[in-house]
């Protein structure tokens, strides 16, 4: 019987395999900033850090635009879940949390406080100047534009700022994550004036 520690290294070691490659945003510095986030939220709101902590290393191994066959029924998490040996009610809690956390996916707030925290963790490393970097990264390897001025180009990294970005802090599920999205949301909010002042050669 594995111990609670070696599950959750075993989950960093396949993360980390099945990320190697990424270059979107979607890679595993961004699962580990994402357990870590969830993880403190977990400990500041009382919920279960374990099924938080292996719920966000696992949250994007089925994402639809990363694993688009394995995504409705994330089918990659619950396999390897299940290798752990851990009890069925436990991998279909943790599945669960996993389906209820993506932004395009949900418009609901996730059913329990471990999925509240897992959600928000995702959704803080979409904000600040890792959710800036992340967006243009994403961006570049989609070849996409960075800015289209006329707004026609929907899909264009600053159209994303309003499409999500700038949306994330009042959709925020615990108190917790609540305080940590204000000064994101705010050097979001400062990055884009920047940025627009620039591109109109104000500054």
């Amino acid at each position: 019987m594995m111990t609670k520690t070696e599950v959750i290294e075993s989950a960093k070691n396949f993360a980390r395999d099945f990320f190697k490659n990424d270059h979107s945003g979607h890679d595993f510095a961004h699962t580990l900033r994402v357990y870590d986030l969830a993880c403190h939220i977990a400990e500041q709101e009382g919920a279960d850090v374990f099924l938080v902590g292996l719920a966000a290393l696992l949250h994007d191994v089925d994402d639809h635009k990363l694993s688009p066959d394995t995504a409705a029924e994330k089918n990659r998490s619950r396999r390897f879940l299940d290798s752990q040996g851990l009890e069925k009610t436990v991998v279909d809690s943790i599945v669960d949390m996993i389906r209820q956390v993506s932004f395009s996916q949900n418009t609901l707030p996730p059913d329990t406080l471990e999925g509240k925290c897992v959600q928000d963790a995702d959704r803080l490393d979409a904000m600040g100047a890792i959710g800036i970097a992340r967006t243009f990264a994403f961006g570049g390897s989609h070849g996409r534009a960075i800015y289209d001025p006329e707004g026609k180009d929907s899909a264009s990294s600053i159209a994303h700022f309003y499409d999500k970005l700038l949306l994330l802090k009042d959709k925020m599920n615990t108190p917790t994550a609540r305080k940590l999205a204000e000064g994101r949301d705010n050097f979001l909010r400062l990055y884009l004036d920047e940025f627009i002042s620039e591109w109109n050669a104000d500054r």
